[in-house]
Order: structure tokens, then C-alpha cells, then sequence
């Protein structure tokens, strides 16, 4: 069975229980942790799932039993908030088969909303502490390492964190569009994935703290507004995921076009005549130029092209070891030299993440680039409305690294379109919200349509040049789904001056009034919570324009 949704609740503390995990740990209602969960990831990094089999909420103690659904594992998590400060939550995991997992075990989340830059303290398993702080720009590599406990500030609260049955280490989860900091056991410089065996058990801890603090200045929530020019939209497109011929129903819209040796020529001269930008991923630099001889042959004159290795779609520690071959910034006189009318990018076809790790000189391109996807680490509805407070600050490191070029984004999606982390995307034959799948059930619904509309506004904000909503069809299309209207209405207004404003989830853009372009709907699209269930028109997200 499922897990039941409720509250955790102790004098001043609360919890919020949702699919079986702690979230929103607040103190006198100040969010103080993010989210307690503890997931077991698979050789690919996909996050196995769990059934509930007996679950208990009273007051402030909750239980609950679960087992794997493939069978692998089973186990027991508990929370107990004793008094109105404390918060003492536990895990034990038995493996009921040999398995081989990256991760398992707690994970902590700690929110990142006035939390950049402040200093938190580290304890370390052999005794001693060390002054650290929660990064203010993304970290591509871990900001902290070898922990057994955690003391900081949140906002009016001071926090102390300390876990037990494992070493933590700490992560900058923005890198993925998570709105967090993660705190995980297992540190990655140990050998994974690693063997579990059949009657293995973890057992682990973790005792949160709380007491008032001094007063602080007032961190900032997740609101803003911004007067931006609406970006440039694009229509990702990739033969083996997408149809050239469902473009037909988007007219004039540009294509961003990604070519391998695995498109057949006549996937390439589909796009002929058509306004475009490419996306190359070659073997070696002789692939390069055959992929380049083809791509002109086909009659394609592209305005933007960024070519990677296809070693690099692959994720990779900052500090290595990268493939072997080509790199990169190999790619970079090849197409100056082949598209001598065209501009230059470099960066990542995945996400943030990778150009975080593998950072090109921004002196040697016109402009960087890379996509996301809201679903690496968790797929619930609130996690994926999270994921909107991270990224104005992925824009903000990116342009950063961008030093002054333009960011030209490639695909932005709820789904995964491919797994820099493991063979491949999650299989979801049921259609269910799955970490790492491609197919995501939300996709056809209004709710991919009003997050769309989020990171349209948030990418304005940010004065991004241009960004991919959507593909055609497929599990990431947006023929014949209410994602199709947004897609066509914002191409539409490329360029046109809004007035943008975001409030948690609560979005809305207003453009001004002339020209041709039409106006944005009055109306909310609102989040779906579930199929079949309410909607949440207090999430919604609200286009409005003058008449």
C-alpha cells in the first residue's frame, strides 16, 4: 500500500509526512530541513522503490514498515519528536537478496532559500570541527566531506544535525535543479557501485536539535520580479525520441536539432529549410567531420551549433577521471572552420551538472549551454514544484561561468531525456512519477503546461537567450497536450517586454499590450496533484497580457 500524507507534530516542532519521508521540518513554522528520506539507489542510480506495509501517526512518533517492490530489501523508518526541540529519526534496511546498489541510507536536505553562503559547522568521525559554508554559487565538487554532524543557522533557528551508523558527506543538489543541499552516507570516494549481500543490515540514525537563535536579518523568500524580455523558444528534436513530421504543427518555430551517427540521412533532410540550431555528439573528431559533411549535405544551415564528445554525456567527478579521445574544446575550430556564418557554443546536453564539472572557456565560445531535467533525485509533485526555486540560481552560476556570453539553453524538461548516471533512463511501463524516467505521466497534464510557463518566466529573469520547452511528440513532446499552447504562445512573444513575478510556485507574466503576438490567457493552469485527484489553484501559474 501507499503511505499516508499527514503531520508530525511536538509543542514547536513539525513534520509533514508525505510517501513515507519527512518533509518541511519546521520550528514555530520556520522550514528548518528540507526533507528525511532514505533511499537505496540501484546500479544506475535510480531510486528503488518502496510499498508500505504497516504505518502509524500519532502525534508526534511516526512508523512506518516497507519492502521493496522488486523484493530486494525491507525495513523500518521512525521519528520521534521528543519535547518541542528534538527530532530523533532512525532507519534499519535488511537485504533480503545480494544486490548492487550506489546509495543507502539517510539522506538530508537542507533548503537553500537565505541559506547560500552562510556558514555551517562540520564535525568529523575522528573527532575535530571545521568551518565551512553553504556555497553561494554551485559547487561542482562535495562542500563538505566526512561528517558526523551538521550546526548552522536557519534563519531565527540554530540547528544541530548529528547522524550515526555511517560517514556523510555534503553535495550542492542545485547542480540537478533540486532546491537543496544534500547530505548523504556513503562518500563517493569509496568504490561503487558497491555489493550488499542477502541478511545484510544498515542501521542508522539521525538526532535533530533545535533552539531559538538570535534574530538575523530576514532571509529572503522564494519571490522576486523582473521587467526581462521574453526569450527565444525552440522545439528540441531528436529522431528515436521525436517525429520531424510533428513539427508541421508548430510553424516557424526554430528546432533544436540533435544529430549523431545514429540519425539516418533522411532524419537529416526532414530538416531542411527549417530554422535551426545543432546539437553534434561524435566518437572522434573523423566523426565529427563526417556528421559535419552530412549535416551540409542535407542542405542544413544551422545559426547556432555546439558539438560534445559522446564520453561527456556521460557524468564525470570534477576532479576525473574524463574519457579518453576527443575533448570538448577539440570541437571548437572544427566547426568555426565548418560554419564560419554560425555561433560557437559549448557546455553540456545534459544538465547543469555537467558544465559545472567541466567548465569551458568562455573566451573560446560565443555562448554556453545545457538542459535539465526535475526528476535525477525525486519525482513526487512537491519535490518537481521545488525544483523552481533552484533554477534561478543555476542561471545565476551559469552566467557566471558564462563571463558575459549568452546562454543559449537546450532541452528543459519534467523527464529524463537521457541518464548521464547509468545505462539508461528508468523504465515506467505504468506511467508512474519515477526518478530518471523519460515518460513522466505530468507530461500530457496541466501541470507540465504551468511549469513550463515557470521556467519561461525564471529564464527571462535571468536573461537567458534562448531555451527548448519541449519536443514535438513523444514521452517529452507537446502535440496534442496542453504544453502545445504554451510552446506556440511563447515562441509567439519572443523578444516582447514582460513584467514578471514569482511568489513560491505562483508565477505570473504579463506582456504588454500591440503587435500581432496574442495575448497570454487570463486563466490559471493549474498543477495537477494527482491523476484523478484536486488541483491546486493556489500553485497555479497565471499568464495575464493586456488587451
Amino acid at each position: 500500500m501507499a503511505a499516508t500524507d499527514g503531520t508530525l507534530r511536538s509543542g514547536r516542532l513539525s513534520a509533514l509526512i508525505a510517501d513515507g519521508d519527512l518533509r518541511r521540518v519546521a520550528f514555530d513554522g520556520h522550514e528548518v530541513l528540507r526533507r528525511v528520506s532514505y533511499p537505496v539507489r540501484d546500479a544506475d542510480w535510480g531510486t528503488m522503490q518502496t510499498e508500505t506495509r504497516a504505518e502509524r501517526l500519532d502525534g508526534g512518533r511516526y512508523e512506518r514498515q516497507f519492502r521493496a517492490t522488486e523484493g530486494a530489501f525491507e525495513g523500518v523508518f521512525r521519528a520521534e519528536a521528543t519535547g518541542e526541540a528534538r527530532l530523533v529519526a532512525t532507519v534499519e534496511i535488511r537485504f533480503l537478496a545480494d544486490s548492487v546498489v550506489y546509495r543507502t541510507g539517510f539522506t538530508l536536505l537542507n533548503h537553500i532559500a537565505g541559506e547560500a553562503g552562510t556558514a555551517v559547522t562540520v564535525s568529523h568521525p575522528r573527532g575535530g570541527v571545521e568551518q565551512a559554508t553553504f556555497p553561494r554559487l554551485i559547487a561542482p565538487a562535495q562542500p563538505a566531506r566526512d561528517i558526523v554532524g551538521l550546526s548552522h543557522r536557519a534563519g531565527p533557528v540554530a540547528v544541530d544535525i548529528a547522524m550515526a551508523g555511517d560517514v556523510f558527506e555534503m553535495e550542492d543538489q542545485r547542480n540537478w535543479s533540486d532546491a537543496s543541499y544534500k547530505t548523504y552516507c556513503r562518500p563517493l570516494s569509496l568504490p561503487r557501485p558497491y555489493p550488499v549481500r542477502a541478511g545484510e543490515v544498515i542501521r542508522q540514525s539521525v538526532t535533530l536539535t533545535l533552539s531559538p537563535a538570535a534574530e538575523r536579518e530576514a532571509s529572503a523568500a522564494f519571490a522576486g520580479s523582473a521587467t526581462a524580455p521574453l526569450p527565444e523558444v525552440l522545439l528540441a528534436h531528436e529522431p528515436g525520441i521525436s517525429g520531424a513530421q510533428a513539427l508541421a504543427g508548430f510553424p516557424g518555430i526554430p528546432v533544436l536539432f540533435r544529430v549523431s551517427g545514429a540519425v539516418p540521412d533522411a532524419g537529416l533532410a526532414a530538416l531542411s529549410g527549417r530554422d535551426l540550431s545543432l546539437e553534434i555528439v561524435f566518437a572522434d573528431i573523423a566523426d565529427l567531420n563526417l556528421q559535419i559533411a552530412r549535416c551540409r549535405a542535407a542542405g542544413l544551415s544551422p545559426g547556432r551549433v555546439v558539438a560534445l564528445p559522446a564520453g561527456y554525456l556521460k557524468s564525470h567527478q570534477p576532479e576525473g577521471p574524463w574519457p579518453d579521445g576527443a575533448r570538448p574544446e577539440d570541437a571548437f575550430p572544427v566547426l568555426r572552420a565548418a560554419f564560419p556564418a554560425a555561433a560557437i557554443g559549448g557546455g553540456s546536453l545534459t544538465n547543469f551538472t555537467e558544465l559545472n564539472r567541466c567548465r569551458p572557456d568562455a573566451t573560446a565560445v560565443d555562448f554556453l549551454t545545457f538542459g535539465n531535467t526535475a526528476i535525477v533525485h525525486a519525482a513526487d509533485d512537491m519535490s518537481v514544484r521545488e525544483t523552481l526555486e533552484a533554477i534561478p540560481q543555476i542561471i545565476g552560476s551559469a552566467t557566471a561561468l558564462a563571463a558575459g556570453k549568452p546562454l543559449h539553453l537546450g532541452l528543459l524538461s519534467i523527464g529524463m531525456r537521457s541518464n548521464p548516471y547509468g545505462a539508461g533512463v528508468a523504465p515506467n511501463p505504468e506511467r508512474a512519477r519515477l526518478p530518471m524516467a523519460m515518460d513522466d505521466p505530468r507530461q500530457a497534464s496541466g501541470f507540465a503546461a504551468a511549469y513550463t510557463v515557470a521556467l519561461l518566466a525564471h529564464a527571462a529573469a535571468g536573461d537567458v537567450a534562448s531555451l527548448a520547452l519541449a519536443m514535438p511528440d513523444g514521452p517529452l513532446g507537446a502535440e496534442g497536450r496542453p504544453l502545445a499552447d504554451v510552446v506556440r504562445r511563447a515562441a509567439a512573444l519572443a523578444g516582447r517586454r514582460a513584467e514578471i513575478t514569482w511568489q513560491g510556485a505562483l508565477v505570473a507574466i504579463e506582456t504588454q499590450a500591440g503587435g500581432s503576438a496574442p495575448k497570454l490567457p487570463s486563466s490559471p493552469i493549474p498543477f495537477a496533484h494527482a491523476p484523478g485527484g484536486t488541483l491546486l489553484p493556489e500553485n497555479a501559474i497565471i499568464w495575464g497580457g493586456a488587451a
